[in-house]
């Protein structure tokens, strides 16, 4: 199973956060309407090409060649994620076995922290995978502190976590690279983080999905004396 540590986003952020992409981005488009795009821009092309050469095999090879670069998704056309995959990962596990969830499962019901508001109010592209990202400029210790957790969690479990230094965001275009022209303005969304999930990571025809595993619920008012049993720090 390939999974992931994160935050879902209620229906009501994901709407709003979906809705600032479209007002700030408004020429990406999703996966599937960039692809009817370019299939319509190359059956033009397609005709012109068949008119050129009068009825030669070129144009056919033509076709056949767009429509195999568009059903691979090659680099180079940038897409908005769907909205329903929003989702602000906390530790990624990468491909576990039955043991290994088993024993992170342990470890995370005795996970515990408070909830805590986040707000997504920047943007920025990493160029490595290829992504632009909504962040929170001033990353709550809430947030920080889970992150950590989960991440000790893991790794407790015996999975192999990376690293690196820990960089909340959310994905809201991929195949992006800094050609691409940042948003006409940065969103400013709240985000309520009352429980953290094990997401799983499934591909479909439609594309990736992320459908939700286990889920644990962050508590209110843990006592001084719990947080020092548990490791807690503000």
């Amino acid at each position: 199973m390939r999974c992931f540590i994160g935050l879902d986003l209620s229906a009501s952020e994901k709407l709003a956060l979906d809705s600032w992409r479209q007002q700030a981005m408004p020429e990406i488009l999703p996966r599937h309407m960039t692809k009817s795009r370019l299939r319509s821009n190359d059956a033009g092309a397609e005709t012109g090409i068949r008119n050129k050469n009068k009825g030669k095999t070129r144009g056919k090879k033509t076709k056949s060649a767009v429509n195999k670069s568009i059903d691979n998704n090659e680099p180079g056309v940038p897409y908005a994620v769907p909205a329903a995959n929003y989702h602000m990962t906390l530790c990624f596990l990468g491909d576990i076995d039955h043991r290994q969830h088993e024993a992170l499962m342990a470890e995370l019901d005795a996970l515990a922290t408070e909830p805590f508001t986040l707000t997504l109010d920047e943007t920025g592209i990493w160029n490595g995978p290829k992504i632009l990202f909504s962040a929170p400029s001033s990353p709550p210790s809430g947030l920080m502190n889970l992150a950590k957790l989960t991440r000790k969690s893991a790794r407790s479990a015996g999975i192999e976590v990376d690293g690196k230094e820990y960089k909340p965001h959310i994905t809201m275009v991929r195949k992006a690279t800094s050609t691409l022209p940042l948003p006409l303005f940065a969103p400013s969304i709240d985000v309520q983080a009352s429980a953290f999930h094990l997401f799983e990571s499934v591909s479909t025809p439609q594309g990736v999905a992320y459908p939700i595993r286990d889920s644990w619920s962050l508590e209110h008012n843990i006592s001084i004396r719990e947080k020092l049993r548990r490791g807690i720090t503000d």
